[in-house]
Order: C-alpha cells, then sequence, then structure tokens
C-alpha cells in the first residue's frame, strides 16, 4: 500500500511511481489494506496527469469479467470528472455495454456510471436533455424521444469530442430507424452539431461510423424534402470532417524517444508527457508542474517539440526584425460560448501597421476591444501599454448624474468633455489632461464653430468620421502605444482617406503601431507593413502587403473580390403603385429645398431639385459637411425645409438604414431579430416611421378654417360668426379616391363631436386646415398596410425573410441582438426596412461592417430589385457597381450627372398588355378586361358580369371601396359607350 503523503515530489527530485494494478487487487481481494476511500485518496494525491492512465486501467477492466467488473464501475464514477470528460469517447461504449448484464449489481453501477459520465460533456447545451440521451444510451428502446429532445435543442456553445460522444451513438442509431421523419432529425441535428464543431480532428472520433450512413439516406430516403435535409447534412460533414485529421494518440515509446533527444526520462515523465499530449493540452505551468525544478531545461524543449509535432500545419510567425516587442505570447478568446480563437500565438512590435483579416463574424472587432478592454490573458495593462480603440458607435459608460439623477453617459457629453474623460478616467493617465489642452488638441484636428463637427457640441451630434477624428484626439494625447481600429475609412471621402493616411503614418513614426480591420483594398495596400489573417481558430501572421499576402494564400483572394457566389441577399418585390403604370414616373420629387439649421448661420443645403423613380440607381457623393446626410434627411421627412417642397405619392412605402445604422437597434439589443421585427411591424404599421412622425417638428403655416353647414357641407369660415363655428380635425378614419375629380378624399373626425358628424374631406382641403401631419401619418399607415397585407408576422414567415438578407434561422430567433456582429445586425436593420417591400430604398454608408462576400450579394440583390435605390457611400468600388446616376454635394448644392436607365421596364410593360388584375380583400385575383370594341350583346354581358360583382363584393364583404368604385366607373363607361 502507498501512503498518499509519499506521493509528493520532493524538491529537486522525481516522485514515486504509483502501482495502481497491485492496489486495485488489493481492493478486489477486500484487503483490510485496501478500500476505495483509500484507494481514491492515493490517487488525488497524484499528479493529475497520471490519472488518464488510471481510467483506462479501470475501462479494461469493466470490459472483463469477474467481480473486477464492480469496484472498477465504482472507481470510475468517482474519478475526477475533468480527465472522465477528455476520455468520454473511450470510456461511454464499455459502460454502456454493462447497463445489460446479467448481473443486477453490475446493472445498477453501471446506469449510476452512465448518469455520471453524460453529465460531465462539458455542453451546457445539452443539460436539459441529459435524463432522454441516459435513457436511450442504456435502452435502444428510448431513441426516438431522444432524437426529438435533440432536435428541440438550441445549439449555441462550441462543441467538442466529450458531447460528440454522448451524442453519436443516438444519432447512428436515427440514421437507421427504418421512419423517415427520425432519419431527417437525425439529418438536422447532424447538421447543427457539425457546425458548431471547433476542431475538425474531434469529429474523427464518430464521423468515420456516421458518413455511410449519412450517405445511404441522400441517396435513398424516398421523400424529396428529407433527402434535401440529409444532403445539407452530408455536405455540412464534408466541409467540417478532414479525414487526414484525427486525435492522435501517443505511444510510450514514441514519446520516450522524443524526450531521450534532450535528456534522459524518467517513468513519471513519460506517463505525465504522452497524457498531456494526448489531451492537446500545452499549458506551460502544468508542464513545468509535471517536470518539476530538476527538469525545466528539458520540460521547455520538449514542450516546443510535442506543439510542433501536435499541430504540423500551424504557422508560427516571430518578428526577428528590429524594434522593441509589445507583445508575445499565446491567448485563447471566446465570445459567450463561441471559441473565437484557441490557444493562438501573437506577436506585436512597436512602428508597425498590422492589417487584420477574416470574414465576418470571426471575432476581429471582439479580439480589439477584447485587448482594449484588458481581457487578453497575459497582454499589458494601460498601465505598461496604452491602447485605443476606434470605431464608429462609441461604447456608452455612464460618467455621472444630472439634477434630477438621471445618468449622464460619456456619449451625451461635448466632444471635448469626451476627450478629458477618456484621458484622466478610463487611462488614468498622469499628469490628467485639462479641458484647455483638449480643446486646442481638438481645434487642430478641424473641430470649430461653423465648421462640419464643434467640439463643443455633444458627441451624438458627430458623423462616423469626426467620431474617429475626436477618438485619434485622444490617442495622441495620451501617446498610445496600440492603435486600434474598425473600419476606419468607413465614413470618409477621398480628401479625408488622404488625411487619415497621412495622420496614422506619422503616428507610426512617432513610435505607435496599429492594428486595423478595413474593407478598403487601396488603404491596406498602401499602409500594411504586416497582415493577421483568422485561420481555423489561429491567428496567421506574414510580413507584407495585400499583394504579397494573395500571393502567399490566393484562396483569400475572395476578401478583395465582390461576388454573391457564397452569400446571397433576395430583396422582395415593392409591388404596384395606384395611378402608376411606368417604373420610370417620379413618385419623389424635391423643388427648390433650402434647409439651415437652427444653429447655423447660413443655410446647410440650398435650392435642391431632384426626382426618384422605380429604376433610379443613384449615389450620393461629396466631402465629408457637404450636405449628404441633410439632404437625405430632407428626402426622408426626417427634416422639414425651411424653403421648397418635397412631394410624394401618397401610397410609396419607403426605407431608411441610416449611417449609424445600430440606432435602429438600440432598445432591442436583449431580444432577437425575429423578436425586434415582430415588434416594429405588429399591428400592420412600422413603429419605427411612426416614431419618427411624431417627433418632426410642426412648421408654422397659415391655417384655414372651416365649419360644417347644416350638419352635412363643409365650407370655408368668411366671418367672425363662422369661425366661433370653426371645426378641427381630431383623426382621419378611411380614405377613398374621388376617380372624377382626380383626388383622395379622408373621412374625418371632428374634436368634440360625435362619429355622427363624420366628413368626407379632400385632401387639399385638409392640408390648409393644417392637418399636413395627420394626412401622412394616415397615408403611411395605408402604405404600410398595403405592403404587409399578405405578408404574415409568424416566426416561421420572419425567419424565412431574414434568411433572405443572410441570417440563419438560429441568429433570427436564438440569438439575442447584443450578440451579433456589426455584419449580423446591419443585415438584421436592412430585413425590417424591407419587411414592408418598400418602393424606395434609401442607404447610407451600408458597407461599412459587411464584407466582401455580403457586399457581393448586396450588389446583386440591387441590380434586382425593382424599386428604387439611393446610396451615400465612400466606397467608390461598391457605388460604381450598383449605381448610374450621381447626385453631387458641393457646399450645400446639388448637381446632377448621369441618368438612371430602366432595367425592368421591358418587363412591366409585358405585365400591362394582358388584363387588369384586381385583388379583393381575399387575396383573389380579379380580372378586369381591358377595353375593346365590344358588340352589344358582348357589352350586355360585360355591365351584367360587372353589376354582380359589385352586388358580390358589397353583400360578401370582398371588395374594398377603392376597387368597388373602379368597377362602377367601368360600369358607366360601357353604359355610355355607343
Amino acid at each position: 500500500m502507498v501512503n498518499p503523503a509519499d506521493l509528493s515530489v520532493p524538491a529537486g527530485g522525481d516522485p514515486p511511481v504509483f502501482d495502481v494494478a497491485a492496489a486495485f487487487q488489493g481492493l478486489c481481494d477486500r484487503s483490510n489494506e485496501m478500500s476505495e476511500e483509500k484507494f481514491m485518496a492515493t490517487v488525488e494525491a497524484l499528479e493529475p496527469w497520471l490519472v488518464p492512465d488510471i481510467i483506462d486501467f479501470l475501462v479494461a477492466k469493466i470490459a472483463g469479467f469477474g467481480k473486477e467488473r464492480e469496484p472498477a464501475i465504482s472507481l470510475l464514477t468517482k474519478l475526477d470528472a475533468t480527465f472522465v470528460r477528455r476520455k468520454l469517447p473511450d470510456i461511454l461504449q464499455p459502460v454502456m455495454n454493462m447497463c445489460t448484464d446479467t448481473s443486477k449489481k453490475v446493472r445498477e453501477l453501471s446506469l449510476k456510471c452512465l448518469e455520471h459520465l453524460v453529465q460531465t460533456n462539458g455542453n451546457s447545451d445539452l443539460d436539459r436533455v441529459i435524463p432522454g440521451l441516459v435513457q436511450a444510451l442504456k435502452d435502444p428502446n428510448h431513441t426516438v424521444q431522444a432524437i426529438d429532445d435533440l432536435a428541440s435543442c438550441v445549439f449555441v456553445q462550441d462543441v467538442e469530442a466529450p458531447a460528440l460522444a454522448v451524442i453519436m451513438p443516438i444519432i447512428r442509431r436515427g440514421l437507421r430507424h427504418k421512419q423517415t421523419e427520425i432519419q431527417r432529425k437525425s439529418c438536422v441535428i447532424l447538421d447543427n452539431v457539425c457546425r458548431l464543431v471547433d476542431d475538425p480532428k474531434e469529429l474523427s472520433i464518430a464521423i468515420p461510423e456516421i458518413l455511410p450512413l449519412v450517405k445511404y439516406c441522400a441517396e435513398n430516403i424516398s421523400k424529396p424534402e428529407a433527402r434535401e435535409v440529409a444532403n445539407r447534412a452530408l455536405k455540412t460533414i464534408l466541409d467540417h470532417y478532414d479525414e487526414k485529421l484525427v486525435l492522435r494518440k501517443w505511444s510510450v515509446e514514441e514519446v520516450t524517444a522524443m524526450i531521450k533527444k534532450h535528456g534522459e526520462p524518467t517513468e513519471h515523465i513519460v506517463k505525465c508527457t504522452k497524457n498531456l499530449c494526448d489531451a492537446y493540452h500545452f499549458e506551460k505551468k502544468d508542464w513545468e508542474r509535471v517536470y518539476g525544478q530538476k527538469h525545466a531545461e528539458l520540460c521547455a524543449k520538449v514542450l516546443n517539440d510535442c506543439e510542433i509535432l501536435a499541430s504540423p500545419n500551424t504557422i508560427i510567425f516571430e518578428d526577428t526584425e528590429e524594434g522593441q516587442d509589445l507583445y508575445k505570447g499565446e491567448f485563447s478568446l471566446a465570445y459567450g460560448t463561441l471559441t473565437l480563437l484557441r490557444k493562438t500565438r501573437l506577436h506585436l512590435k512597436r512602428n508597425r501597421f498590422y492589417g487584420l483579416l477574416g470574414p465576418n463574424n470571426c471575432g476581429k472587432t471582439t479580439l480589439m476591444r477584447a485587448i482594449d478592454h484588458e481581457q487578453i490573458e497575459g497582454f499589458p495593462k494601460k498601465t505598461e501599454l496604452k491602447t485605443l480603440f476606434v470605431e464608429h458607435e462609441i461604447e456608452e459608460r455612464e460618467v455621472g448624474e444630472d439634477e434630477t439623477g438621471y445618468p449622464i453617459f460619456n456619449t451625451d457629453l461635448s466632444g471635448t468633455d469626451w476627450v478629458v474623460d477618456y484621458c484622466n478616467n478610463v487611462v488614468k493617465l498622469l499628469p490628467a489632461i485639462t479641458t484647455e489642452a483638449a480643446a486646442a488638441a481638438m481645434g487642430e484636428m478641424g473641430f470649430g464653430k461653423d465648421r462640419a463637427a464643434d467640439a463643443d457640441m455633444p458627441v451624438t451630434t458627430y458623423s462616423g468620421g469626426w467620431k474617429v477624428k475626436m477618438q485619434l484626439v485622444a490617442a495622441k494625447l495620451i501617446n498610445t502605444d496600440l492603435l486600434m481600429l474598425d473600419e476606419p475609412t468607413g465614413h470618409l471621402d477621398v480628401t479625408n482617406i488622404a488625411w487619415l493616411k497621412g495622420w496614422l503614418k506619422s503616428f507610426l513614426a512617432g513610435g505607435g503601431s496599429i492594428i486595423t480591420t478595413s474593407h478598403d483594398s487601396e488603404f491596406l495596400q498602401e499602409m500594411c507593413t504586416h497582415v493577421i489573417d483568422f485561420q481555423k481558430k489561429k491567428l496567421v501572421t506574414m510580413k507584407g502587403n495585400l499583394n504579397d499576402f494573395v500571393a502567399k494564400f490566393p484562396e483569400k483572394k475572395s476578401y478583395f473580390v465582390l461576388t454573391n457566389e457564397k452569400v446571397r441577399f433576395v430583396f422582395p418585390e415593392p409591388g404596384p403603385l395606384e395611378g402608376v403604370k411606368s417604373l420610370s414616373k417620379h413618385i419623389l420629387k424635391m423643388t427648390g429645398v433650402t434647409f439651415q439649421y437652427p444653429a447655423r448661420n447660413k443655410p446647410t443645403v440650398m435650392d435642391i431639385c431632384l426626382e426618384v423613380s422605380r429604376v433610379s440607381r443613384v449615389a450620393v457623393i461629396g466631402p465629408n459637411g457637404a450636405g449628404k446626410s441633410t439632404a437625405i434627411k430632407l428626402l426622408i421627412g426626417e427634416l422639414t425645409p425651411s424653403q421648397g417642397s418635397i412631394t410624394k405619392h401618397p401610397n410609396m412605402r419607403l426605407a431608411y438604414v441610416a449611417q449609424h445604422a445600430f440606432f435602429h437597434l438600440e432598445k432591442h439589443l436583449n431580444e432577437t431579430p425575429a423578436q425586434y421585427i415582430m415588434w416594429r411591424f405588429a399591428g400592420n404599421e412600422d413603429k419605427e416611421s411612426l416614431d419618427l412622425l411624431n417627433k418632426k417638428k410642426e412648421v408654422d403655416k397659415e391655417v384655414t378654417k372651416f365649419f360644417i353647414r347644416e350638419g352635412t357641407t363643409l365650407c370655408q369660415c368668411y366671418s367672425p360668426a363662422e369661425e366661433k363655428l370653426a371645426v378641427e380635425p381630431e383623426a382621419i378614419i378611411n380614405r377613398h379616391e374621388d376617380k372624377k375629380a382626380k383626388t383622395k378624399e379622408y373621412e374625418v373626425k371632428w374634436r368634440g363631436k360625435s362619429t355622427d358628424c363624420n366628413l368626407w374631406v379632400r385632401r387639399d382641403v385638409l392640408l390648409s386646415m393644417g392637418a399636413e401631419k395627420m394626412v401622412q401619418k394616415f397615408d403611411e399607415k395605408m402604405a404600410a398596410e398595403a405592403g404587409l397585407q399578405f405578408k404574415p408576422l409568424t416566426t416561421s414567415a420572419i425567419e424565412k425573410h431574414l434568411a433572405d438578407f443572410g441570417i440563419d434561422p438560429e441568429d433570427a430567433s436564438h440569438t439575442l441582438i447584443k450578440s451579433l456582429s456589426g455584419g449580423q445586425k446591419i443585415k438584421v436593420v436592412m430585413a425590417a426596412c424591407f419587411w414592408q417591400n418598400p418602393h424606395i430604398i434609401v442607404l447610407d454608408e451600408p458597407t461599412n461592417y459587411l464584407d466582401r462576400d455580403s457586399l457581393g450579394a448586396l450588389v446583386q440583390a440591387i441590380h434586382d430589385y425593382k424599386g428604387g435605390v439611393i446610396i451615400i457611400s465612400h466606397n467608390r468600388e461598391f457605388a460604381g457597381a450598383v449605381c448610374q446616376e450621381k447626385w453631387i454635394m458641393d457646399k450645400g448644392r446639388l448637381r446632377r450627372e448621369g441618368e438612371s436607365v430602366a432595367l425592368h421596364e421591358e418587363e412591366e410593360k409585358k405585365e400591362e398588355l394582358g388584363d387588369k388584375v384586381v385583388i379583393d380583400a381575399l387575396g383573389n385575383e380579379i380580372k378586369v378586361n381591358k377595353q375593346t370594341t365590344l358588340s352589344d350583346k358582348e357589352k350586355k354581358k360585360e355591365i351584367k358580369r360587372l353589376q354582380k360583382m359589385i352586388t358580390d363584393g358589397r353583400k360578401k364583404k370582398t371588395l374594398n371601396d377603392d376597387t368597388i368604385l373602379d368597377l362602377e366607373l367601368k360600369l358607366e363607361e360601357l353604359k355610355a359607350a355607343p
């Protein structure tokens, strides 16, 4: 018997060896010297990395015969869950086999052990279904219920080998099941699980057995839809599984030979090294503990060799050129339950410009934010290494309270105060920065009165470009060592991009280093000295610019090419507009529009005239501060012109994706994208459009007063007596078209009067009464209802709509908006704006957070879209790919160049050649024959048909008022025809 106290490592020496076979035999012989408690006490005193050998020993005994099985199973249940989890793929099947043993005692112990093993799998997504999984692993008759449980399980955490070991036996049975539905569900589960496997090597424990079964289902399932699901699962497996990548098992001989290259191995070191390598565990502190101080030099050499052999394809970059190290180390990075980087190495030096590359959602922004927030293990703190992360949407932080106790955030501060707060309270700079010094630095950066941005104005009033400049002021004042930027050119015009390049080059020359993400390939090509790329949860660094990077990794060329091969967007059809037969007919117009902000001495935009149709493909260009965003806000109705007029078709639907698109989502971060859309469009109206309209300030205009004569006639007031009887509109109840007068009439409820006094009032009369906002609000509501009339606001419909914008159902319904990447949030905003099938879409800097694949998808979707598109973008490549017309803003004035050509006009005209189609309230199509020369007999027949249609429509309430009016006019024309 070995005393646990004797197993500790003597100073400078090697620990004694634990003879597990002898100890176990003593337990089986029921020796007084050994019990399970004493055995476990001895194991717990051992070096933890010897425990895997004990597990292997016990598993071998479980698979044997005789009474050795009972203590082996019992001990296995008590071992450290950390090591049991690592060995789960080897343990689970032998224990499952014992659950049907003839011995009742063995069965009971095995079931208890099985429950323990399944609970150690380490994947919290499975916690809810563990009882069902245990039942199914013990008894195949419970397989169908377990498959149902797994199908309802939402997988978000990375799936590793232990979880796969628990799931795959059940999936294997499900794929062999005789019912097609069970096979289909098994394929769905397999598809979801394989997508979340971080390390392809871990798939090697199950896929060799699973793959033939999936192939069989993909080829032989009778139902086409289920066969398609199986094919999708097969594609996912083939995309993630590589038969060359397996979890390597090291032999004792192999480990011994490797150690002997550097020194003399002991039995203890060989066993522990083998287990560390089998687990792919290369934490330096654990290796140093195993080897002890006596073998410290040997440890460093063996650890380096083992890491290289374990990951032979890993590219390890070490910057050997002259320069001071900023950081050199290894770390992992996770976002929630998802692993973004696993044990990756990074080496940063001074005077380097690192371009950070990778697809959307890989973790580029998360990495920079984690560095800035001091969340990377081993990375120097801000007191040692000053870091600053520059982003367009500045992270909110509470900085105090106002006199009412309401919190004040840093974004509520002026630009100067924000800089002071960041330098003194975040970086804790000593000596502290004064307000005067910050104001002077802001002035040097270009801030000032009557400029595009005023340092004394709140941060929320700044455009994205000026927010970047404000943060660069802070970077200069704190003498930043490592500056990190997220899409720095996204909001900048050509002139400001040139300025930014000069500023960053000066920063480099001053001893700083830069890490930046950017979709501007020209910017990166000119600026990069090194490239860091996300590859298979690792950071791969190389010296050179983009051309050098693509030369070494040709497959990465897709980062810089606009294509929709990998991602596809589908914009919905806008639908027809009443009275507008041609796509090229103007439906939105600005005439002589001038606008001046109250705090400014001169107008921001002057005398703007433009028209927009459904064929418009417009790029709004011009330098920062030229008035582009102001012109667009006027166009969409967010601002009211100081002079001039803006007219639009009353049924037109317009969608707007703002430059700071995240503002759409700010109040919904703890909701899923599907919940956000459901909230926004509940009740067949767009709450954000209505909120915008409610916030819009009324412009003082001369109001004409009217009174009601004899309860039925609305008359203008001309005398004081009549003015005393003047009525005020309270609400609009309904709307219809006066075809003869060619105008719209609104049913109006009057303030202080009952609904019996409601009257139909012409649009121009209502406008003269000062009810413009009420009319506009009702028109927008009717337009929204028309766009949403046949679009069910259900989870499945929303998921399908979001899928057309690159958001999969998992993210649509099960991921909170705050957990989405910037690129995913932009897609959610765009999908929401397109929910009501708009006729015109305005995109203000849509490219800022989209990767190349998503940009390519956006280009193709805009090309195929049968509505008008207006784009503000500094991305010349993108704007040139989609726009035919330019609105050039220069010092507040607009100049037009080019002309939008109808891409879909011929198709539209062909559609008009057939009969006119009217949709009734139930969605039925009613053909109304176009007017042709009819015989008397045909005319009588057509009159009867129309009369019956009108009568039935009124009686069954299947036709709305506008449709009935159309048919009545048609009837009158037929009766009047000779």
